[in-house]
């Protein structure tokens, strides 16, 4: 008679009884393999096969998680991102579906899931808490622009996630291997050509994006990957490697090199270049000390070239082209007190506005504490706060 499966059937703990059984297995007879123990529990629990089990659990957790209003998911998801792990412990002991719910992202557009909220907020103890709860580590991400967990661990810079996903037998495909920088695996997946690009772009922009080495550069154009479609963001792959700062600087000169791309001086502040920046000055002054430039080179931390622009005549109150930040309101909000500290000597506006939510650069710092769960942004916060004027 078949064993019956839990009434909330969990597919993580189900693969870990699958390599636990293998273990023990092994160690009669080492030839055995890990597809066979997992056939072997499959017919225990009364399917054919593995997948078929796999196929049944995945059902019955979508049809739980369907159920969920996205008012649950939302607030659940918040209580991820925020920390409150007494809430979430809760909601997950009482709704278990939760962990793999998909809703509102709590702070930004897209529809995510608990795990990809608790990797971009770096929050490794509530990470911890969601696998052991069923997380699956793939995620479903095709409503968050198909950013699995992997890659979101990559782009948020969180290796030990990166490493306990991989442990936990994440998926590897394309996007990932490109992120790694992994060109040995790159070439692999690449060598049915065009067949083995995705069908769905990365964030909704080119997968050209997503590469971190020369030779994964090279190998896409040859197979006529965009050059330059914009993700979701309004970014290009030429911008897209100026924003990994100081380490995109051979990736952007390397792209730039194969023709059809144009640099402008705020990817060379991004990246805190300022020999190029230097020799755009000998001809186009005003380009490099405009508020674009400086702003982009404050938001991303390059404290000597930022000095260095202030003393050409850049305004310490320029805003960034497109989110309309302010210097100050950047450096609140990457918690880079000594940013803060340069741009505040220099007279920036400590009441200056965002246009979208209205606060100050203080204010910025404050929410930012939660959001990216960095404790430097309480620092900065506090001395802004102490130079501000009573009310």
């Amino acid at each position: 008679m078949s064993k019956a499966l839990p009434s909330r059937p969990n597919l993580d703990w189900l693969r870990k009884t699958a390599r636990q059984q293998l273990r023990k297995q092994r160690t009669k007879a080492p030839g055995v393999k890990l597809a066979e123990v997992q056939f072997a529990l499959a017919r225990e629990y009364g399917f054919s096969s593995w997948r078929a089990l796999k196929a049944h659990v995945e059902s019955s957790v979508s049809s739980d998680a369907a159920s969920l209003s996205d008012a649950d998911v939302a607030a659940f998801l918040h209580a991820v991102g925020s920390g409150r792990m007494d809430a979430v412990r809760s909601s997950l002991n009482a709704t278990p579906q939760l962990v793999n719910a998909v809703g509102p992202h709590p702070y930004w557009g897209g529809r995510a899931q608990a795990l990809h909220v608790s990797i971009e907020t770096s929050r490794r103890d509530m990470f911890d808490v969601l696998l052991a709860a069923g997380a699956d580590v793939d995620g479903s991400n095709e409503a968050y622009e198909n950013s699995s967990p992997l890659m979101l661990t990559v782009l948020w810079n969180q290796p030990a996630m990166q490493q306990q996903l991989l442990a936990r037998g994440a998926k590897v495909g394309l996007v990932e291997a490109l992120l790694f920088g992994d060109d040995v695996l790159v070439a692999s997946m690449l060598r049915r050509g065009k067949s083995a690009l995705p069908r769905y772009s990365p964030n909704g922009g080119s997968i050209l994006a997503m590469a971190r080495t020369r030779f994964a550069i090279d190998r896409l154009l040859e197979l006529g990957v965009p050059r330059d479609t914009k993700d979701r963001w309004g970014t290009a792959p030429l911008e897209a490697m100026s924003r990994l700062g100081a380490r995109g600087i051979p990736l952007f000169q390397h792209l730039l090199s194969k023709g059809g791309f144009e640099a402008g001086a705020a990817e060379y502040a991004r990246m805190g270049d300022r020999e190029s920046l230097a020799r755009l000055f000998e001809t186009q002054p005003a380009l490099v000390k405009s508020d674009d430039v400086f702003a982009n080179a404050a938001a991303f931390g390059h404290h000597e070239l930022v000095e260095w622009l202030l003393a050409r005549g850049a305004k310490p109150n320029a805003r960034e082209r497109d989110d309309r930040w302010t210097a100050l309101h950047s450096a609140a909000w990457e918690g880079d007190l000594r940013m803060v500290k340069i741009l505040v000597a220099a007279g920036a506006d400590l009441e200056a506005r965002d246009e979208e939510h209205h606060a100050t650069p203080a204010k910025c710092a404050r929410v930012a504490i939660e959001v990216t769960n960095n404790p430097a942004c309480r620092e900065v916060a506090e001395f802004l706060e102490s130079l501000q004027r009573p009310p």
